[in-house]
């Protein structure tokens, strides 16, 4: 599963949610702008830095990784060293490191040593943060990495519920949006992006000014009539039929009783 320009995407759209994971103020990222920089002649890139115009606030470098790297670290610290011989920042700096679970740390390097036992880098682990704290949006997007391909989906449709209370504009509506289709898609590459579209197009019913609802809309009309919405809701029980997909959880998804995806199920008696 690819999960890099979700995560940088992701700290891109809301940068709160970075200060909110390493247990901040999240009001600070009014002061950082959040990109990916590239640093010359080694070709290192870091998956993000947050940089602050004030001298006195931290600069941080951030790296998700989500692939098993004996020599992260090496490679992790040599950017830094790279990046401030280059760039002389005013800003003390700090190193933050995301990793799905403990599995993904290669551990300590003794030749850094004193950057773990300072402080100045700080681990994170997906698998260990606060069950609290993935409840809150937008950090609710990453229990999508850490859900089972039956469970994502439910939970993408809780998020999508929780929305309404947000008080996202527009542009930050069709970016969640954005984020949650490509991670979907990530997630559950048997399915194409139509076939996400349509499981999410009668939640995102009254959302009229999202990219998402508009390619959505293309397609399925806005007015549907009960009967062509339930032709609808019964194409994707026989599509997630073919998947696989057990009768509990197709009837979760479209709505439908198991009694009418059994029927489904059932070859066509012929005259």
């Amino acid at each position: 599963m690819k999960t890099d320009s979700f995560i940088h995407r992701f700290f891109r759209e809301f940068r709160g949610a970075f200060f909110q994971l390493i247990g901040e103020d999240e009001r600070k990222a009014e002061h950082y702008d959040f990109t990916s920089v590239e640093v010359k002649e080694q070709a290192f890139r870091f998956d993000g830095i947050f940089k602050s115009e004030a001298p006195e606030d931290a600069l941080f470098f951030f790296e998700a990784q989500f692939q098993f790297e004996g020599d992260f670290y090496l490679r992790f610290f040599g950017e830094i060293a790279v990046y401030i011989r280059q760039k002389n920042p005013a800003n003390p700096w700090r190193a933050i490191v995301l990793f799905p679970s403990k599995a993904f740390d290669p551990g300590i390097t003794p030749h850094y040593q004193e950057f773990f036992d300072s402080g100045r880098l700080r681990r994170f682990y997906l698998t260990d943060l606060p069950k609290e704290l993935l409840q809150k949006f937008p950090l609710n997007l990453f229990r999508i990495i850490l859900d089972s391909e039956q469970k994502v989906l439910a939970t993408a449709e809780s998020i999508v519920q929780q929305l309404p209370q947000q008080n996202l504009s527009a542009k930050a509506q069709e970016a969640v949006f954005e984020l949650l289709i490509n991670l979907l898609l990530s997630k559950l590459p048997e399915f194409s992006r139509e076939e996400i579209e349509k499981m999410f197009a009668p939640m995102l019913s009254d959302i009229k000014k999202s990219r998402f609802y508009r390619e959505v809309t293309e397609e399925i009309t806005q007015e549907l009539t009960p009967k062509i919405a339930r032709e609808e809701k019964r194409e994707l029980a026989a599509t997630l039929l073919r998947k696989r997909m057990s009768l509990k959880f197709v009837s979760e998804v479209t709505g439908l009783s198991q009694e009418e995806i059994r029927a489904l199920k059932k070859p066509a008696v012929k005259h």
